[in-house]
Protein backbone atom coordinates (compact mmCIF):
# COMPACT_ATOMS: atom_id res chain seq x y z
CA UNK A 1 0.00 0.00 0.00
CA UNK A 2 0.99 3.48 -0.89
CA UNK A 3 0.89 6.61 1.32
CA UNK A 4 0.26 9.86 -0.86
CA UNK A 5 0.38 12.81 1.45
CA UNK A 6 -1.53 16.19 1.45
CA UNK A 7 -0.62 19.85 2.16
CA UNK A 8 -2.26 21.40 4.81
CA UNK A 9 -4.39 24.44 4.35
CA UNK A 10 -4.46 27.39 6.81
CA UNK A 11 -6.54 30.05 6.42
CA UNK A 12 -5.37 33.25 7.94
CA UNK A 13 -8.03 35.35 9.06
CA UNK A 14 -6.92 38.67 8.58
CA UNK A 15 -5.37 38.03 5.20
CA UNK A 16 -8.38 36.00 3.75
CA UNK A 17 -5.26 33.69 2.54
CA UNK A 18 -4.22 30.36 2.00
CA UNK A 19 -0.98 29.16 2.95
CA UNK A 20 0.75 26.24 3.02
CA UNK A 21 3.26 24.98 6.21
CA UNK A 22 6.61 23.85 4.97
CA UNK A 23 6.08 20.15 4.35
CA UNK A 24 3.34 17.79 3.97
CA UNK A 25 0.98 16.98 7.24
CA UNK A 26 1.95 13.87 8.43
CA UNK A 27 -1.57 12.17 9.86
CA UNK A 28 -3.44 9.24 9.61
CA UNK A 29 -5.97 8.49 7.13
CA UNK A 30 -9.80 9.53 7.84
CA UNK A 31 -10.75 6.34 5.44
CA UNK A 32 -9.28 3.60 4.46
CA UNK A 33 -11.33 3.38 1.25
CA UNK A 34 -9.37 4.02 -2.06
CA UNK A 35 -10.64 6.34 -4.25
CA UNK A 36 -11.48 9.11 -1.84
CA UNK A 37 -8.84 12.34 -0.71
CA UNK A 38 -9.98 12.74 3.04
CA UNK A 39 -10.86 16.46 3.77
CA UNK A 40 -10.61 17.51 7.77
CA UNK A 41 -10.29 20.82 9.50
CA UNK A 42 -11.51 23.45 11.84
CA UNK A 43 -13.37 26.92 11.39
CA UNK A 44 -12.39 30.00 13.43
CA UNK A 45 -13.27 33.52 13.58
CA UNK A 46 -9.35 34.06 13.90
CA UNK A 47 -9.29 33.35 17.48
CA UNK A 48 -12.61 31.15 18.50
CA UNK A 49 -14.05 28.04 17.14
CA UNK A 50 -17.02 28.12 15.25
CA UNK A 51 -19.64 26.19 16.37
CA UNK A 52 -22.85 25.42 13.58
CA UNK A 53 -20.73 27.05 10.61
CA UNK A 54 -22.48 25.59 7.40
CA UNK A 55 -20.24 23.43 5.01
CA UNK A 56 -21.60 23.12 1.99
CA UNK A 57 -19.59 20.79 -0.76
CA UNK A 58 -20.51 20.90 -4.41
CA UNK A 59 -19.36 18.46 -7.10
CA UNK A 60 -19.10 19.70 -10.56
CA UNK A 61 -21.24 22.73 -9.30
CA UNK A 62 -24.32 20.76 -7.91
CA UNK A 63 -24.55 20.74 -4.37
CA UNK A 64 -24.26 17.31 -2.63
CA UNK A 65 -23.34 17.81 1.07
CA UNK A 66 -24.01 20.14 4.11
CA UNK A 67 -23.57 19.77 7.39
CA UNK A 68 -22.71 22.06 10.23
CA UNK A 69 -19.17 22.15 12.36
CA UNK A 70 -19.12 20.66 16.03
CA UNK A 71 -18.81 22.34 19.18
CA UNK A 72 -14.96 22.44 18.34
CA UNK A 73 -15.55 24.46 14.72
CA UNK A 74 -14.34 21.07 13.24
CA UNK A 75 -15.32 19.08 10.12
CA UNK A 76 -14.47 16.03 8.12
CA UNK A 77 -15.79 14.62 4.72
CA UNK A 78 -14.37 12.23 1.81
CA UNK A 79 -13.99 13.74 -1.91
CA UNK A 80 -14.40 11.27 -4.67
CA UNK A 81 -11.23 11.01 -6.81
CA UNK A 82 -11.61 12.22 -10.70
CA UNK A 83 -13.83 15.04 -10.00
CA UNK A 84 -14.25 18.25 -9.25
CA UNK A 85 -15.25 20.20 -6.02
CA UNK A 86 -15.80 22.99 -4.43
CA UNK A 87 -16.43 23.45 -0.55
CA UNK A 88 -18.43 26.53 0.47
CA UNK A 89 -18.37 27.94 4.64
CA UNK A 90 -21.27 29.82 5.87
CA UNK A 91 -21.98 31.37 8.64
CA UNK A 92 -23.93 34.70 9.56
CA UNK A 93 -22.28 37.84 10.58
CA UNK A 94 -18.98 36.33 7.89
CA UNK A 95 -18.27 36.74 4.72
CA UNK A 96 -18.33 33.02 2.77
CA UNK A 97 -15.60 31.19 2.19
CA UNK A 98 -14.76 28.66 -0.67
CA UNK A 99 -12.00 26.08 -1.36
CA UNK A 100 -12.28 24.67 -4.71
CA UNK A 101 -10.39 21.01 -4.95
CA UNK A 102 -9.73 18.91 -8.46
CA UNK A 103 -9.30 15.72 -7.24
CA UNK A 104 -7.87 14.12 -10.77
CA UNK A 105 -5.31 11.69 -9.69
CA UNK A 106 -3.14 11.04 -12.76
CA UNK A 107 -2.37 7.21 -12.13
CA UNK A 108 -4.25 3.97 -10.82
CA UNK A 109 -5.86 4.48 -6.95
CA UNK A 110 -5.57 0.42 -6.24
CA UNK A 111 -3.71 0.31 -3.47
CA UNK A 112 -3.12 4.10 -2.74
CA UNK A 113 -4.25 5.51 0.62
CA UNK A 114 -4.32 9.56 0.29
CA UNK A 115 -3.21 11.08 3.93
CA UNK A 116 -6.56 14.20 5.14
CA UNK A 117 -5.90 17.15 3.39
CA UNK A 118 -5.83 19.27 6.33
CA UNK A 119 -7.90 22.86 6.87
CA UNK A 120 -7.86 25.33 9.08
CA UNK A 121 -10.32 28.11 7.68
CA UNK A 122 -10.14 31.43 9.29
CA UNK A 123 -13.93 33.37 8.83
CA UNK A 124 -13.89 36.94 7.76
CA UNK A 125 -16.42 38.92 9.68
CA UNK A 126 -18.77 40.93 7.47
CA UNK A 127 -18.18 43.91 9.25
CA UNK A 128 -14.47 44.42 8.67
CA UNK A 129 -16.04 45.24 4.65
CA UNK A 130 -18.65 47.78 6.00
CA UNK A 131 -19.33 50.11 3.17
CA UNK A 132 -17.19 48.25 0.04
CA UNK A 133 -19.07 45.07 -2.17
CA UNK A 134 -17.34 42.14 -1.18
CA UNK A 135 -18.46 40.73 -4.48
CA UNK A 136 -14.90 40.33 -5.80
CA UNK A 137 -14.70 37.53 -3.06
CA UNK A 138 -17.19 35.33 -4.32
CA UNK A 139 -14.14 33.04 -6.03
CA UNK A 140 -12.73 30.38 -4.13
CA UNK A 141 -9.66 31.42 -1.69
CA UNK A 142 -7.97 28.38 -2.91
CA UNK A 143 -7.64 26.06 -5.49
CA UNK A 144 -6.27 22.72 -4.92
CA UNK A 145 -4.93 20.19 -7.13
CA UNK A 146 -2.18 16.88 -8.00
CA UNK A 147 0.87 18.45 -8.19
CA UNK A 148 2.71 15.49 -9.76
CA UNK A 149 6.26 17.55 -9.08
CA UNK A 150 5.95 17.81 -5.30
CA UNK A 151 3.85 14.42 -5.05
CA UNK A 152 0.81 15.18 -3.57
CA UNK A 153 -2.40 17.70 -3.93
CA UNK A 154 -0.95 21.45 -3.39
CA UNK A 155 -2.57 24.40 -3.49
CA UNK A 156 -2.18 27.26 -6.68
CA UNK A 157 0.20 30.26 -4.99
CA UNK A 158 -0.45 32.79 -7.71
CA UNK A 159 -4.09 31.86 -7.57
CA UNK A 160 -3.65 32.85 -3.46
CA UNK A 161 -1.80 35.36 -3.80
CA UNK A 162 -4.02 36.91 -6.44
CA UNK A 163 -7.01 36.50 -3.74
CA UNK A 164 -4.79 37.86 -0.73
CA UNK A 165 -4.08 41.07 -2.97
CA UNK A 166 -8.04 41.38 -3.56
CA UNK A 167 -8.57 40.86 0.13
CA UNK A 168 -6.22 43.46 1.13
CA UNK A 169 -7.30 46.24 -0.86
CA UNK A 170 -11.08 45.21 -0.19
CA UNK A 171 -9.95 46.05 3.36
CA UNK A 172 -7.81 49.10 2.77
CA UNK A 173 -11.28 50.40 1.03
CA UNK A 174 -13.29 49.69 3.93
CA UNK A 175 -10.59 51.22 6.46
CA UNK A 176 -11.26 54.58 4.28
CA UNK A 177 -14.81 54.40 4.16
CA UNK A 178 -15.15 54.40 7.59
CA UNK A 179 -12.90 57.21 7.99
CA UNK A 180 -14.59 59.09 5.88
CA UNK A 181 -17.57 58.45 7.63
CA UNK A 182 -16.49 59.54 11.18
Amino acid sequence: MRCIPSCSIVAFTLLAAVALPNGPVQAQPVSEEEGLLPVMGRVTDGEKKLEGCEVITYRDNERVGTFTTDKSGKFALGLALGRNFSIEFRKAGFVPKRVQIDTHFPEPTEGVVFEPLVMDIGMLAGSKYNGVSTDELDFPFALIRYDARAGMFAQDPEWTMGMQRTNGALLLMAGRVEKRER
